[in-house]
C-alpha cells in the first residue's frame, strides 16, 4: 500500500516501529526515512543505511523539521497513546508533514472519534477503510 507512493524524492517516516523492518525496506526506495524510536532498542540493534535516521523520542513530541516528510505510517501505535497523547501525537505529526502530507495508520478505536481528533490536530482530510474485522478493522489515512 506504501511502497506504490515512494518515489526517489519521497521522505517518509515510520513511528514506533519494533523492528524498523517497513523503514529499512523503505530506505531502498526513498530519498530519506526517518525511524521513529520509542523503547530506544532501534538505535542499539539496526545497522541503518545512509538515507535511514533513528530519531529517539516519545513518539508523541516528534523532533522533525517542520513539513520535512511526505508520508508517515505508525501502524498501530496509536492503539497505545493515552487519547490525550495521541492529539498531541498527531499534532506533531502534522507540523513534520509537508503540504499535502499523508499520515497512515490502523486503529481498533472508534473511527469517528480519530476522525474528530485528526480534524482537531489541523488535518485537513480523512479516508477511513476496513481492512478487516478479525485483525485491524479500521485504517486511517489523513492529509494535511
Amino acid at each position: 500500500m506504501l511502497e506504490a507512493r515512494f518515489t526517489p524524492r519521497t521522505v517518509f517516516m515510520e513511528v514506533g516501529s519494533p523492528d524498523a523492518s517497513l523503514a529499512l525496506r523503505a530506505a531502498g526506495y526513498v530519498e530519506r526515512v526517518y525511524s521513529i524510536d520509542v523503547s530506544g532498542h532501534l538505535v542499539q540493534n539496526v545497522r541503518a543505511p545512509s538515507n535511514l535516521r533513528i530519531v529517539l523520542c516519545d513518539g508523541i513530541h516528534i523532533p522533525l523539521p517542520k513539513a520535512a516528510i511526505h508520508i508517515a505510517w505508525s501502524g498501530d501505535f496509536m492503539d497505545h497513546l493515552h487519547p490525550a497523547d495521541s492529539l498531541l501525537h498527531m499534532e506533531s505529526v502534522r507540523h513534520g508533514l509537508a503540504d499535502a502530507g499523508e499520515y497512515h495508520f490502523t486503529t481498533q478505536q472508534p473511527a469517528m472519534e480519530v476522525r474528530r481528533r485528526l480534524f482537531a490536530a489541523g488535518f485537513s482530510a480523512v479516508r477511513v477503510s476496513l481492512l478487516s474485522l478479525l485483525l485491524k478493522p479500521v485504517r486511517i489515512a489523513a492529509i494535511k
